[in-house]
């Protein structure tokens, strides 16, 4: 790709379409172009999720067909999928950040990963399901840093948290989507056609965003006093990889991340399998009712999270992570509340409180990731949070709790009973995530602490 220049900092006199002007002017593509990727990509991002999720409300009946234990669908939705979706993502990140285009990699990506889906469909036992679900985890990995990277392009870093609250849209939207379809295909039909179900509008959407979207100019969006920090010049991984580490802050975002991931992957990968053997709600209820809370509270949390990280973060990018913290801190006394109620359907209702609260960190961890990494680094950046979180958190996560489930069961007699306590553990464990993102909001403080210090002295 041609470089070009890095516009000028300062912001043209005229209000917002002025504004709009210059920054299609800088990053080559136009404003209402800009945004129509923006919810091209939110889209397909939902997509991802679907296909990723849809598992979740699948379990009963895959662990009935074929025999399986809790630890068995522990590694079905978070290893399978989790392992590739880690091991791929860095090398995707560093063949992005060498400047391939971006657009029409996601295109070819969205395509596979949506064939994977239905071939889960086809298989004819626990190990083809294996590999089939690995198949989607290295297809979708490398959608989210490119993502990342491209948004990072089309938007400047004033305007990012909300950009990139926008894209995480579709976390919520897939949530509710996989969820609400696999439990009413499920009931009505079977869990192979969910698959089938979940897996064609990927292949329309991965044709129609090749032919619509554009790639921007890299780095265009930087103000012109950050070049120096932010180069567009690429950097070998070895080298990205120690630029990014040796930020401190940037370090304690990814374990803040992982932690959060690996709590939260958990209690989506289990509270249906919950709700239904503890409570004995039908599949067609459980799925679209999830599916709504998932949703609409995660769209609410997420959506919140973002417009305040913009607003709070004028201040010093510390402020994001207050709002976060205490949403992550109330979600441990409404999680342990939601698996002793004795009603199914209150605990469902109740369930909307910490979905909403829990989403609040989405979007200025993304923001931060994206803010603190130079520009020829983004995509591994991102990619390096996507590891964290997923070798760490879904990969292990789900794992972990079906593991607790078994040893519990057998130890109380009782599955449904033996769920019950490996949640309530993974409730509490929101503090511990808590506390690293407090970590990371003091790292964030020291070097805003240290910057102004340093232009005082200048």
């Amino acid at each position: 790709m041609t470089k070009q220049n890095i516009a000028t900092v300062g912001e043209p006199v005229g209000g917002h379409a002025a504004v709009e002007q210059m920054q299609a002017h800088r990053s080559g593509i136009s404003a209402s172009r800009r945004r129509a990727i923006l919810f091209m990509l939110c889209f397909i991002y939902m997509l991802n999720y679907l296909d990723r999720q849809i598992i979740v409300i699948l379990q009963e009946p895959i662990k009935a067909e074929f025999q399986l234990q809790d630890w068995h669908l522990g590694l079905l939705t978070g290893a399978a999928f989790g392992f590739f979706y880690t091991v791929m993502g860095v090398p995707i990140a560093q063949i992005v950040d060498r400047g391939i285009n971006r657009t029409r990699l996601l295109a070819g990506l969205v395509a596979v990963w949506s064939a994977m889906t239905a071939v889960c469909g086809m298989s004819r036992g626990y190990a083809h399901f294996f590999m089939a679900r690995m198949g989607v985890g290295l297809a979708e990995s490398g959608f989210t840093p490119t993502a990342h990277a491209l948004i990072s392009d089309l938007y400047p870093a004033a305007e990012r948290p909300r950009a990139l609250g926008i894209f995480s849209l579709g976390i919520p939207l897939g949530v509710m989507a996989g969820l609400s379809i696999g439990g009413l295909v499920a009931q009505y039909s079977n869990w192979r056609t969910a698959l089938f179900v979940a897996g064609a509008p990927g292949i329309v959407a991965a044709v129609v965003f090749a032919l619509f979207a554009r790639e921007p100019i890299r780095g265009a969006m930087e103000n012109v006093r950050d070049a120096a920090a932010k180069s567009i010049v690429p950097i070998a991984f070895a080298n990205a990889l120690k630029l990014l580490l040796r930020r401190i802050s940037f370090v304690h975002v990814i374990i803040a991340t992982a932690v959060t991931s690996f709590v939260e992957a958990a209690m989506m990968a289990w509270v249906p399998s919950y709700l239904i053997r503890s409570h004995g709600l039908p599949l067609a209820e459980v799925g679209p009712m999830m599916g709504v809370i998932a949703g609409a509270g995660g769209a609410i949390g997420t959506m919140f999270g973002g417009w305040q990280a913009s607003r709070l973060g004028r201040k010093g990018m510390d402020a994001m992570l207050w709002l976060p913290i205490a949403g992550l801190l109330l979600c441990v006394p409404l999680y342990i509340a939601v698996f002793h109620f004795s009603s199914g359907r209150f605990a469902l209702a109740i369930l909307l409180l910490p979905t909403i609260f829990g989403a609040f960190w989405t979007a200025p961890a993304i923001a931060l990731t994206q803010n603190l990494s130079p520009v020829a680094t983004r995509a591994r950046a991102a990619a390096v949070r996507i590891v964290a979180a997923n070798l760490i958190g879904v990969s292990t996560g789900p794992l972990v709790c079906g593991l607790l489930s078994d040893w519990f069961g057998r130890m109380f007699g009782d599955p449904s009973a033996g769920l019950r306590m490996a949640l309530t553990i993974f409730s509490a464990a929101f503090l511990w995530a808590a506390f690293h993102w407090l970590l990371a909001l003091r790292a964030l403080r020291r070097e805003r602490e240290d910057a102004a210090v340093e232009m005082a002295i200048a």
